[in-house]
């Protein structure tokens, strides 16, 4: 086949641009995606290597931060009864009341009612009738409120007994107080 000087420099200019368009798209191509890729991953491992020493230099912020939310938890533990179980803590909650009645009521009777979950945490009501005069009631109630323990007074119910004196009162509380166990998300029966 005789070909002209023309025609194979044609030819050698299709190969070569063939040659150098297959070597661009199957090899330059392809390495230059591939260390995009891995600048990209060392971009990102960069940037979680800051974030872990950005961590670790805030270490004391996050000690005190542990200490303090011991300390508070310490302290809502000493609000709940310790006994786990709520006989036991029914009992010790009438015990604190009594404590309370000393030199301002009369404590006629007590009840106690079955244990229930208020907001997730097990509460133990009782029921107690009292007798007392106005003044000594409220002293009472302040004294129920102010405890170190959480203790609610849910209901309230006063009526007078004497016609003559209106000061003379009785009174029926349901006061409920708090054992530190948590409802399960199945919800126990108690």
């Amino acid at each position: 086949m005789d070909i002209s000087q023309r025609d194979k420099n044609v030819l050698l200019a299709g190969f070569t641009f063939a040659a150098c368009y297959l070597l661009f798209f199957f090899v330059a191509e392809p390495l230059y995606k591939k260390q995009i890729k891995a600048n990209d991953t060392i971009k990102n491992k960069i940037k979680f290597i800051q974030k872990y020493h950005e961590i670790l230099n805030q270490k004391p912020y996050y000690q005190e931060k542990e200490k303090a939310n011991r300390s508070t938890h310490t302290t809502l533990a000493s609000r709940f009864f310790k006994e786990k179980q709520t006989g036991l803590a029914a009992a010790s909650l009438q015990k604190l009341v009594e404590s309370f009645s000393t030199g301002t009521v009369t404590i006629e009777r007590t009840k106690v009612e079955k244990p229930k979950y208020m907001e997730g945490i097990l509460a133990v009501p009782i029921e107690i009738s009292i007798r007392s005069n106005l003044k000594n009631l409220s002293l009472f109630l302040m004294r129920i409120e102010n405890n170190e323990k959480f203790l609610i007074i849910e209901e309230l119910q006063t009526r007078r007994i004497n016609k003559i004196d209106p000061e003379d009162i009785q009174t029926r509380l349901v006061i409920t107080g708090f054992i530190q166990e948590l409802e399960t998300q199945g919800g126990k029966a108690i």
